[in-house]
């Protein structure tokens, strides 16, 4: 990031600050909000948190040489001789400290959002676009909040001449919040479908606080639609005023599909010619295309792109291979919701035929922050999941419980069906239940930790698997 004093903090936060006089010319290395994270000359900004306040650790860091400590007034020790800047709000002043730090980098604002696919998306798009050796500064991991949005912008080098940014919402009004930090010169909306909907309310508003990054790129900027963002955005959000770019995924004119194998689909397309995409999931080789159109317009030669395309990797957490002897598995325990556990379905109904396994198995937990629409959605991917024949359906989780009765709604036998708590039992009825070759989902959102099954599952040790293109 451009060079950074505590006089600088000071400036930009509004903050008070207190200590030594001459630490005002103190240089920052980094901006942290985790103090056991923090080095030799880091400002420490210490946040209230469900679990813990970072003012408890003030004494911590000073003692770790941290260069400052950014805190609420009257609140957290004040260490002899260490610097502390104080404010009303720590998460605001965070917030303003990094749209003052854009501001001196004065580099491009490439916004990301949607309900699904954000972080895909945003990691395709900063590898096409060629990363930190072309000046492209990504947001790390799914840094998409009012607290990680600041910390992916304070994390830019100088030099930077494009932030690839992802923004994160669970509820009206904080959308906002986050394009008064960062104002996205050009932005992408993935994808809506129905989540977040207990801080949301209902869908309507959902979509239109995400099309509120949208209707924030500049009339010379470019608002690009995802295949599953179009209908949706044109049926209850107002349109942006920079030029719309829908795109239409795999349905685009022209396109064609020659192979579809795991990690490599050849796809022949009629701006990029043919190119290889190491992706599993349809939704993903519509991200990679989608995110090459940008990264084309952006100046990115066809050549170099196909070479980019070809070399993606895709993030962790999200349908991840393993083999554990016979048993294959797809960890797609990152996180989940109505349309993330249906896409995830369909490549597990796909694998089994690439594979040609058909004893296949389901470890679901449950989809959360649904709110009022929680029992209805659950008991829709009930029905969604019999209609697939599952040889087994572990529901994890009494919050899941629904799911598992509109599985048995729709016929799914009560013997092929296991509603548990506990991942030991869902193991040991589930390694009872195994084939020769059996293929094994894990889905749920990420609280419901359904990797704690694979865990149980001793008897078959587990190595990592990487396909062969």
């Amino acid at each position: 990031m451009p060079a950074l004093t505590l006089d600088h903090v000071a400036l930009a936060t509004g903050a008070r600050r207190l200590g030594p006089a001459e630490a005002g010319e103190r240089p920052v290395a980094r901006v942290v909000v985790d103090s056991r994270a923090v080095c030799p000359g880091d400002l420490f900004v210490a946040l209230p948190g469900a679990r813990t306040d970072g003012h408890r650790f003030v004494a911590e860091v000073a003692a770790a040489g941290a260069a400052g400590a950014l805190c609420v007034h009257g609140r957290g020790p004040r260490p002899e001789g260490f610097p502390v800047l104080t404010v009303d709000d720590t998460v605001a002043a965070l917030g303003r400290l990094a749209r003052h730090q854009l501001g001196r980098l004065g580099a491009e604002v490439l916004g990301v959002t949607g309900t699904v696919g954000k972080t895909t998306a945003k990691d395709f798009l900063g590898a096409l676009l060629g990363g930190a050796a072309a000046g492209v500064h990504v947001a790390p991991a799914s840094y998409n909040s009012e607290i990680g949005l600041p910390l992916s912008i304070l994390g830019a080098a100088e030099g930077t001449r494009l932030l690839v940014l992802e923004y994160g919402v669970n509820a009206p009004g904080e959308m906002e919040r986050l394009v008064r930090i960062a104002r996205p010169d050009e932005a992408w909306l993935t994808a809506l479908t129905e989540v977040h909907l207990e801080g949301m309310g209902d869908f309507p508003t959902l979509v239109r606080e995400k099309a509120r990054l949208l209707a924030a790129v500049p009339e010379a900027g470019r608002a690009w639609l995802g295949p599953g963002a179009v209908a949706p955005l044109a049926a209850h959000a107002a349109a942006p005023p920079a030029p719309v770019i829908a795109c239409a995924g795999l349905a685009e004119p022209g396109l064609v599909i020659h192979a579809r194998r795991p990690l490599r689909w050849v796809v022949e397309d009629p701006r990029l010619g043919r190119v290889v995409l190491p992706v599993i999931a349809p939704h993903e080789a519509e991200t990679a295309l989608v995110a090459a159109r940008i990264a084309a317009l952006r100046g990115v030669a066809p050549e170099l792109l196909a070479e980019r395309l070809a070399a993606l990797r895709r993030p962790a957490g999200r349908l991840e291979l393993r083999r554990r002897g016979a048993l294959t598995v797809l960890d797609d325990g990152y996180n989940s919701s109505p349309a993330a556990l249906d896409a995830a379905l369909a490549v597990w109904a796909e694998w089994g035929e690439w594979e040609g396994v058909s004893d296949r198995h389901l470890v679901l937990g449950p989809m959360l922050e649904l709110g009022a629409a929680h029992e209805r959605l659950h008991r829709a991917a009930g029905r969604r999941v019999a209609a697939l024949r599952p040889r087994s359906l572990v529901v994890l989780g009494a919050a899941a419980a629904p799911l598992a009765a509109g599985a048995l709604e729709a016929g799914l036998t009560a013997d092929a069906v296991l509603v548990t708590d506990d991942p030991e039992r869902a193991a040991s009825w589930l390694a009872g239940r195994f084939g020769p070759r059996p293929l094994l989902l894990l889905k749920g959102s990420r609280a419901a930790a359904v990797e704690r099954v694979i865990q149980a599952l001793s008897s078959f040790p587990s190595r990592p698997v990487a396909l062969e293109g």
